[in-house]
């Protein structure tokens, strides 16, 4: 009878840490993320995984900063179909080269085993990466050639976008948060600044002296 008795305190005891550990594990599934992981998941969902940098949150004072690299600038002249990338005119499209709207750049092999123009300048501009090479293989809308354009007047509008995005985005979750700046970087550089405060439906944004 001792023994029996022993043996059913060891397994109540047993389902109930079981219990109290899977309640403990249930109710921390359901608690929402912190601030700052919370709104860096929100920009990722926008801009794209691995593009936050770095996000602060000052809670007592309802701001959130979140510093990402852009995924519009500069701009990419991508691919129209689907194929293998072939060494026609690539040697030329170097980093530096002045193209113009319309300039072929790069030319891919088709399943038909033709070889067709895959990406054309969308921008004129300079050439500032060449992201294929010769026997890459291709889906429709692949990023080819990255070029700065020469008119940054576009690209000061993706910028912003970006920003705004980014701010309503965080605004609409967390709702103690005011003010959102958002800090868009290009290779380190702080490309723009986005300034988003709950209520307005605008942004306030600033350039780098490079987008002037």
């Amino acid at each position: 009878m001792t023994i029996y008795v022993a043996a059913v305190v060891v397994v109540s005891g047993g389902l109930f840490t079981w219990d109290y550990a899977y309640r403990r594990k249930a109710e921390e599934a359901l608690r929402p993320p912190p601030p700052d992981v919370l709104a860096k998941n929100l920009v990722e969902n926008i801009i794209g995984r691995g593009t936050v940098k770095d996000v602060k949150v000052g809670e007592a004072a309802g701001t959130v900063e979140v510093t990402f690299e852009s995924a519009t600038y500069p701009p990419a002249a991508r691919a129209t179909v689907s194929g293998e990338v072939v060494s026609k005119d690539l040697d030329r499209v170097m980093v530096g080269l002045r193209v113009v709207k319309g300039d072929p750049l790069a030319y891919v092999r088709t399943s038909d085993g033709k070889i067709t123009l895959a990406a054309q300048a969308e921008y004129t501009g300079r050439v500032v990466q060449l992201l294929v090479k010769p026997g890459d293989k291709v889906e429709e809308g692949r990023a080819m050639v990255l070029i700065e354009p020469q008119d940054k007047t576009d690209a000061r509008k993706n910028l912003e976008t970006e920003g705004l995005l980014a701010s309503q985005a965080i605004l609409a979750q967390l709702t103690t948060i005011k003010t959102v700046t958002a800090k868009i970087l290009y290779k380190d550089i702080t490309l723009a600044t986005v300034v988003g405060k709950r209520g307005e439906k605008g942004v306030t944004s600033t350039y780098h002296e490079s987008l002037q």
